[in-house]
């Protein structure tokens, strides 16, 4: 499984558990033929930011309830780049370290 394209970036949902992580649901456009090759329906992206440092991408397949785990290998480094900048404007934790900056 290697993502290499992705579009239209779209915020779900978020849900932040206080001072520890954001998880932040995002629908996206995924090419046709990575979701042919690995079996998948109705994938959103699914981030969870740690308010420490780091961050995990995974993707889950609502139409087969599959859960998948990308590792950064496994996703072009821009991309990857796009869908944790994208999440980090989303959630609520992150907004609120970007207004005590300014």
């Amino acid at each position: 499984m290697f993502l290499k394209e992705l579009s239209n970036l779209q915020f779900y949902s978020q849900l932040s558990i206080k001072q520890i992580e954001d998880r932040v649901l995002i629908t996206a456009d995924f090419p046709k033929g990575f979701l042919v090759e690995n079996d998948i329906l109705d994938p959103f992206l699914y981030v969870t930011l740690y308010v420490r440092g780091g961050e995990r991408v995974k993707i889950i397949d609502e139409g087969t309830a599959k859960l998948y785990s990308l590792s950064k290998k496994e996703i072009d480094p821009k991309i990857y780049t796009d869908i944790i900048q994208f999440a980090k404007e989303h959630a609520s934790q992150f907004k609120d370290l970007k207004s005590k900056k300014a």
